[in-house]
């Protein structure tokens, strides 16, 4: 008799046991989240991170830009050309969205002088160049002829507010090959189809000047910084 309760007694606690242990492996498991969670969770994160980021990118910045590195006409002109809800100006960069951004030209030093020449048919072509701020160039261009000067313009030119869509082609009248530019188009209305092209890069060391309607100015060669 005794045996037998010693017997029962045996087998109740081995199935206590048995039941504690299985209880606590099912804790166990659903305390861990498989990697599939894991892996939901951490896409959810990263979207909502991105979310914020968006949220986080001011309408219509450009409205309250510091006109001392931009000029009143190109923030006119960049507002009108730019089709986004959303976009701002960090330093030298606009900012299309959290993920498109494209630095404004500050390849030339600003406020200091930079002179390009060349030579075609006989005459001879200047253009300094002094960038005041990440919009604006003040220009100095003239032609010269055995020795006399046939040509000058002078005068500010603004950045083409469509400048982040693409990049200017022009072909570089030495070597026959297109490097990129950005173009500044004359802010005078007199000189309204003349604009000034810096190359980008390391091709800043490379302008060029278009002014269709001015004789002396077409045909000009690529020209050359000093």
């Amino acid at each position: 008799m005794h045996l037998k309760r010693f017997i029962i007694s045996g087998l109740l606690v081995g199935l206590l046991t048995v039941s504690c242990t299985s209880n606590k492996s099912l804790e166990q498991e659903s305390a861990q989240p498989s990697a599939e969670a894991i892996r939901r969770e951490a896409t959810a994160a990263t979207k909502s991170a991105a979310a914020a980021r968006i949220n986080r990118l001011p309408t219509n910045r450009l409205a309250a830009l510091d006109t001392a590195h931009f000029s009143p006409r190109f923030i006119r002109g960049l507002k009108e050309s730019i089709q986004r809800e959303s976009y701002a100006v960090r330093g030298k960069w606009l900012l299309l969205s959290p993920t498109d951004s494209i630095a404004f030209p500050a390849d030339l030093p600003e406020r200091q002088p930079i002179t390009y020449t060349g030579t075609a048919q006989g005459r001879t072509y200047q253009l300094t160049v002094t960038r005041q701020n990440y919009s604006t160039i003040r220009y100095s261009a003239e032609v010269k002829q055995a020795g006399k000067s046939v040509a000058r313009a002078a005068g500010t030119a603004d950045l083409n507010p469509s400048f982040y869509t693409a990049a200017e082609v022009p072909v570089d009248t030495q070597t026959e090959t297109a490097y990129g530019a950005y173009e500044f188009l004359a802010n005078e209305p007199r000189q309204q189809n003349f604009a000034v092209l810096i190359g980008i890069g390391k091709d800043a060391d490379k302008a060029e000047i278009y002014a269709s309607e001015l004789a002396a100015w077409r045909n000009a060669p690529t020209l050359r910084r000093k």
